[in-house]
């Protein structure tokens, strides 16, 4: 696993900011050719965090099979109103919610939980919250809790006539050596399991797609559907902040569009992928 050592997790925040460092240069580079034109050969080196960042799904022209959101709800929050609307106007087949606090749950439950015939749903105090809404059936609902008390939710989903795992997680924020390797220990661990079978990944992982979390021959089995954009914080449209809300997938998956949401009232912007099945 990528950076074990003790600084491995500091190295590892420093690696998410790569939009503002493209930010940071190109400032650099105008104020540099002011004086001397010939820093303008140095701006090809913006596009680095393109060509080093954790590899992408294959894009599909095709109408999506699955159309996935994910929302960090903030535990503060109590009001779901601004996310359902938010999912009225742009609906999804499947909705993971992290930090999901029982003063959130419960007015969401008084609404149906926004038409969404299926949910799986553990709201907690604490950030570990999480839930699940789905207009399709979730088979086999199990919580996982780690040595950390990190949680996730695993199900089963048809697609298509293929039976995927889903998972929603939401590990603890690498702020420390040993929540960053349980972080990196989690993704790899799943991405072990997709390569013997279809898998979604879905959730805040607090892992840009620079991160080691996300990096390596070894996770290659899972791409992201997401892009770089910033997710957290939500503050001035996410213009200084980081992409750590994401939908990660195995081989057989496309993705046919992805966008961040508006602001929902948390300190997360959600995200929303479409999916298509195309077979291994």
């Amino acid at each position: 696993m990528p950076g074990q050592g003790s600084l491995g997790w500091a190295l590892d925040l420093f690696a998410h900011w790569q939009p503002l460092y493209v930010l940071a240069w190109l400032i650099a580079c105008g104020i540099g050719a002011l004086r001397d034109r010939r820093w303008l050969l140095c701006l090809p080196l913006l596009a680095l965090p393109w060509f080093t960042a954790s590899p992408k799904a294959p894009r599909s022209e095709g109408p999506p099979d699955l159309v996935m959101a994910v929302a960090n709800v903030n535990i503060r929050q109590r009001d779901p109103a601004a996310l359902l609307a938010w999912l009225q106007h742009q609906p999804a087949d499947i909705v993971v919610l992290t930090e999901l606090s029982p003063d959130y749950a419960d007015p969401l439950a008084r609404r149906s939980y926004g038409g969404f015939a299926h949910r799986a749903l553990h709201p907690l105090v604490s950030p570990p919250g999480l839930g699940i809404l789905s207009d399709r059936p979730l088979h086999d609902v199990r919580l996982v809790e780690d040595r950390l008390g990190a949680l996730r939710m695993e199900a089963g989903l048809d697609i298509d006539g293929h039976r995927v795992r889903f998972v929603a997680a939401h590990p603890k924020p690498p702020m420390a050596t040993r929540k960053y390797r349980a972080r990196d220990k989690l993704m790899r661990e799943l991405a072990v399991s997709a390569t013997n079978e279809p898998m979604i990944v879905a959730g805040d992982l607090n892992a840009t797609p620079w991160s080691s979390a996300l990096l390596g021959a070894d996770m290659r089995a899972l791409r992201r559907t997401t892009g770089g954009a910033p997710t957290y914080p939500s503050e001035g449209a996410g213009v200084f902040g980081i992409g750590i809300d994401h939908v990660l997938v195995s081989s057989g998956f496309a993705q046919t569009g992805a966008e961040r949401g508006p602001d929902i009232g948390s300190d997360h912007l959600p995200v929303r992928v479409g999916l298509r099945w195309q077979g291994e």
